[in-house]
């Protein structure tokens, strides 16, 4: 097997563009959460499950490996012996959240933080905090508001990529996809469902995450896309998976006729090298390395007389810009001024410090004044309130400001504008 030398960069570049959903399921979290096996030993010990159940569903489970009909059978019996009323309380009785181990907090953590457009996980562990399939849901994921690195959710909050529960919660275990029959009811009993996933994998790019592809359904509904795509071998692949134990002809079929570029990996010991992959990933994607990447190299001024407004926002550029980019802050405009007629400057950020100019006027229009009066180029952003922002924008723009922003994200998507080689659009 060829093992990956590196993350390839069509992979990041969609990630980066925000066209990229992750799906996650059972092998992330298999390092804190008890195997399919275990769950049904643990849901066979359920009062209500008879002596000769529990006898048969130890035969069915007992494989080495188990064949995937008699778990889903043993799943079933489970199911419908401890009923519709109690089966909620048991699942959570036999799925307890245990208190998580280092590997699986890092792992959480480098997840959150990549800004993907959104997750999917078939996972019902409740490790992922999100939401069930449904019109919120769907409508978050398919028309975001917002999806790309400077949101505020994976630089401030850590809160991350919105998240689906495909098949359900433990939290909310009476819609959870446990059988067979479940999982048939939810793709045909509710077409909203196969239309968002058709939606999703035809309009994105797939990176799957501990996903063994046994689904049959989900393999027909790849193929679907595929045909639809009129996918040739030549053309980019439509998905990523992180997978181990794979061969190079495996790996060439894939992307040949599946539409699907595998990243083979060694698993090392306790699956170490997929903490070591999602490390890459994100140490490629994440808004620090992204925003420190655009800044490389550059000379920042920050000008704001009032340094009680510098808040988290801030924190994350100077953390974006460390041993990378100079952030040199002034009170005053004048000052700024001179910095920027002595020296090449790149950048330059004001508050727009109403009274704070000389003679009164406003520190921002002191400060454009006064660079073209020296004939000083820089872009200049004026980030100020959202207080008076239109006449205050127009003003600012007259005379030569490159844009007029009021929240960190407006800020950081025009520092990605003002910084892009070559292009005013990304």
């Amino acid at each position: 097997m060829q093992v990956m030398s590196s993350i390839p960069s069509r992979l990041v570049n969609e990630i980066r563009a925000g066209n990229c959903v992750a799906f996650v399921g059972a092998g992330f979290s298999a390092a804190a959460v008890p195997g399919w096996v275990n769950l049904l030993r643990a849901l066979a010990d359920t009062p209500g499950v008879s002596a000769d159940d529990r006898a048969l569903i130890g035969r069915l489970i007992s494989g080495e490996p188990p064949v995937s009909k008699d778990l889903e059978a043993a799943a079933q019996i489970l199911r419908d012996r401890i009923g519709p009323e109690g089966f909620p309380d048991a699942l959570r009785s036999a799925m307890p959240r245990p208190p998580l181990n280092d590997q699986m907090h890092r792992r959480l953590d480098l997840l959150r933080g990549i800004p993907f457009r959104s997750v999917l996980t078939t996972n019902f562990d409740g490790l992922l905090e999100g939401r069930p399939p449904g019109r919120e849901a769907y409508l978050r994921v398919l028309r975001p508001s917002s999806h790309r690195w400077w949101d505020a959710r994976f630089w401030d909050s850590r809160q991350g990529p919105d998240v689906v529960h495909l098949h359900g919660d433990v939290g909310a275990a009476d819609d959870v996809v446990f059988t067979r029959t479940d999982y048939r009811r939810r793709l045909y009993a509710s077409p909203g469902y196969t239309t968002f996933l058709r939606s999703v994998m035809s309009t994105t790019t797939v990176l799957y995450l501990g996903f063994s592809f046994t689904d049959a359904y989900l393999d027909d509904l790849r193929s679907e896309i595929l045909a639809l795509l009129d996918y040739q071998g030549g053309d980019h692949p439509i998905a990523y998976a992180l997978l181990h134990g794979v061969d190079d002809d495996e790996i060439a079929f894939a992307r040949e006729h599946e539409g699907i570029e595998i990243l083979p990996y060694e698993p090392g010991d306790d699956f170490t090298g997929f903490d070591d992959f999602l490390r890459d990933l994100h140490a490629a994607t994440n808004p620090t390395a992204l925003l420190g990447d655009l800044l490389s190299g550059a000379r920042i001024l920050w000008v704001d007389p009032d340094e009680a407004s510098i808040d988290h926002g801030m924190q994350f550029l100077e953390n974006a810009a460390s041993g990378r980019a100079s952030i040199e802050r002034f009170d005053t405009p004048r000052t700024a001024i001179d910095a920027a007629s002595e020296a090449k400057t790149d950048l330059i950020v004001t508050r727009w410090g109403h009274g704070q100019g000389a003679g009164g006027e406003p520190a921002a229009i002191e400060l454009l004044n006064g660079l073209r009066q020296r004939a000083a180029r820089a872009p200049v952003v004026v980030f100020a309130s959202g207080a008076h922002a239109d006449e205050n924008k127009r003003e600012a723009m007259a005379l030569g400001a490159a844009s007029y922003e009021f929240t960190w994200e407006g800020l950081f998507q025009e520092i990605e504008r003002i910084f892009t080689p070559g292009s005013s659009h990304r």
